[in-house]
């Protein structure tokens, strides 16, 4: 209630209550007080009411445009890099070769990659670790793979394990400019139920890696 309502109404009070102090039982009835337009109570439930109102609809749109900008920037701020995929579709054909756009290329991006395209498992499937080490004057990769690598490989028949090693093998050769990946799983010799992986391997299509895999001629850059 205003200031000056409380003192127009303290007034009209008090000139009613003098009027009929006379008659001990005279009543005095509400027609005769003026009423205020709105009371505290109402002010208050106006203002909490207020308070919870919705935002106005531009304010959101501003807010959320701000937003969509804020991250736009952020994304056109991340360089970009070519990071190259092989894979192989079929048995008796070279691996395709497919370029794409990456934040940063990792051994974890380059998995991920060979994964959409049913080279690796999708799931636990991990870079536990890679070194890059000089043998005999070449660059040499150490790869080692989680188990479940190992074990999706135990799956497959000669042909299918020969596109999958052949394909992991030339995806890490051209992104790191190596020679040779020597691959393990879990820090062990990477065995599979077709061979044992016990030296590194280069550049090869699936064809190839098998008559290496059977005549035992590939790189012995193990260390011992």
């Amino acid at each position: 209630m205003k200031k000056g309502n409380r003192v127009a109404f303290a007034l009209a009070t008090a000139v009613l209550l003098t009027a009929c102090s006379r008659t001990a039982d005279a009543a005095v009835t509400t027609e005769e007080i003026v009423v205020p337009e709105m009371s505290s109570k109402d002010i208050l439930v106006d203002s909490l009411e207020y308070l919870l109102e919705e935002p106005d609809g531009e304010q959101i749109q501003e807010e959320e445009t701000a937003e969509e900008t804020t991250e736009q920037e952020e994304k056109e701020s991340e360089p970009e890099q070519e990071a190259v995929i092989c894979y192989g579709r079929d048995w008796g054909s070279d691996l395709t070769q497919e370029t794409i756009q990456v934040s940063e290329v990792t051994p974890e991006v380059l998995l991920g990659a060979l994964a959409r395209h049913n080279i690796v498992p999708l799931l636990d499937t991990r870079a536990l670790s890679m070194e890059e080490k000089e043998i005999d004057g070449k660059k040499v990769l150490y790869l080692d793979l989680s188990e479940a690598f190992g074990e999706y490989v135990k799956t497959m028949s000669q042909e299918a394990e020969c596109i999958i090693v052949a394909s992991v093998v030339n995806t890490f050769l051209a992104n790191y400019d190596a020679d040779a990946v020597y691959i393990t799983v879990e820090g062990k010799t990477f065995e599979s139920s077709n061979a044992v992986y016990s030296e590194s391997l280069s550049d090869c299509t699936p064809v190839q890696l098998q008559d290496l895999l059977m005549t035992g001629k590939t790189e012995e850059t193990k260390e011992q």
